[in-house]
């Protein structure tokens, strides 16, 4: 959601729709535009993004994300008091979710490797005291992940597919995380609306414990080299940062000229400097008994080193975007809508002048959007169905970084590339 967006209207708005949103993107933008319609609307939409992105004029091969989005507002009314129920999910139609660890000194693309390979899913809840004003909030749901794996038994190096004698337990536990979202919308006149929203932030963190042997019984687990046994532990620690989002803070205006026109602005500050390296920890311990034969052949290091976390040192920005939506044909029973939005992102990684190497550069995106509504479907509905689609274009110029050290393992490499993304969205509204 933070990267690429939510349903096909709100997309092609460049996102600039937290002071007005109403539909089921609502649960991602503002949670206090649930409140803002009196229909209960079901959504479900579909969204690709294609990336060509590059170092040194070689691709990354950066993945495609693609996947199902859809949610459900239900308003309601009590003796004149009103109040909606909001819940929107995001479901990658290849994947739950993605880890891939790297090491330090490989180049990735820290935003759009792990990052946009997650389920989103959230639940809201908004109200609206009086007319000019609606508030919402609520929290999302996201998960990490702890495994451990086992493994004992006697190792035949030469042989391992034949002489190897092992058994192995593998176990995995995800843990549920929760951040919290609200948001507030200003109606001072039918013309003119005004929101702000606030996004907490979280980490998915990865640990990994690896584990050969058991400690302090060094027999319980052998390496065998022909007729030699050799006793030996080994056990691994990792815990690293899959994907972190800053927390947010976004403030917009949208207004209405005449009726076939509107034009919404948006300003987000986004938390970056409290961003977590995925650069995190690993402890090894290893400990093997040589046999007295063999001292003068294997040698044992005393302690093998592992690794500790980089801060990532991002610095906060403001991200401007814009948006403008018009009715270009209206009929009895139907409504066409185009639109389009822009926004642009300066980059908060700083030059990867050491060990680490997380790739990004600046992003200027490009939308263009349209929407057809029926709302003539008695007997049918009472009430409307509209579908929308986008198109995406994000470019991220070339950026070049120059390592401080001449002797880096890596070097000086430069970066860029573009991407590009599209989908459809379906809502359904009835009374």
């Amino acid at each position: 959601m933070d990267t690429y967006g939510m349903t096909s209207r709100s997309i092609a708005l460049g996102g600039a729709v937290t002071a007005d949103v109403a539909d089921i993107s609502a649960n991602y933008y503002n949670p206090a535009g649930l409140v803002r319609g009196e229909h209960v609307r079901v959504g479900i939409g579909w969204l690709g993004v294609h990336h060509e992105l590059g170092i040194d004029d070689h691709d990354s091969n950066v993945d495609s994300v693609h996947g199902l989005t859809a949610g459900l507002v239900v308003p309601g009314n009590i003796d004149g008091f009103r109040f909606a129920f909001g819940v929107g999910v995001h479901l990658n139609d290849e994947r739950i979710s993605r880890t891939r660890s790297l090491p330090r000194s490989r180049p990735r693309w820290e935003f759009y490797d792990n990052r946009p390979h997650r389920t989103y899913l959230a639940t809201h809840l908004a109200v609206r005291p009086v007319d000019w004003l609606l508030i919402g909030g609520g929290i999302s749901f996201l998960s990490y992940a702890r495994n451990e794996l086992s493994i004992r038994g006697d190792i035949d190096v030469l042989r391992p597919d034949v002489g190897s004698r092992v058994e192995h337990e593998v176990s995995a536990d995800l843990t549920t995380i929760r951040y919290p979202q609200v948001g507030i919308q200003i109606v001072p006149m039918p013309e003119l609306s005004f929101g702000i929203v606030y996004r907490g932030e979280f980490a998915l963190s990865n640990e990994l414990i690896a584990e050969v042997g058991s400690p302090g019984e060094t027999s319980s687990t052998r390496l065998l080299v022909g007729d030699v046994s050799i006793p030996g532990y080994f056990h691994l620690v990792s815990e690293s940062v899959n994907a972190f989002v800053p927390q947010q803070i976004s403030l917009a205006g949208s207004w209405t000229p005449i009726p076939e026109l509107r034009i919404s602005a948006e300003l987000t500050w986004v938390n970056w400097s409290a961003y977590v390296s995925p650069i995190g920890r690993a402890d090894i311990l290893l400990s093997i008994r040589v046999p007295p034969e063999l001292q003068d052949t294997i040698f044992v290091p005393d302690m093998i080193s592992g690794s500790t976390p980089v801060a990532a040192s991002f610095s906060d920005r403001f991200v401007p975007r814009i948006g403008v939506e018009g009715i270009a044909a209206r009929e009895h029973g139907l409504e066409v809508t185009v639109r389009g939005g822009a926004f642009y992102e300066a980059s908060p990684v700083p030059e990867q002048r050491g060990v680490s190497n997380l790739v990004d550069t600046d992003r200027l995106a490009l939308s263009l959007g349209s929407g057809l509504r029926l709302d003539q479907l008695r007997p049918l509905i009472d009430g409307w169905i509209a579908f929308d689609l986008h198109l995406q274009w994000s470019i991220l110029p070339e950026r070049t970084t120059r390592k401080s050290s001449p002797v880096d393992p890596v070097g000086d490499w430069r970066a860029g590339g573009w991407f590009f993304s599209g989908g459809l969205s379906m809502e359904i509204a009835f009374r």
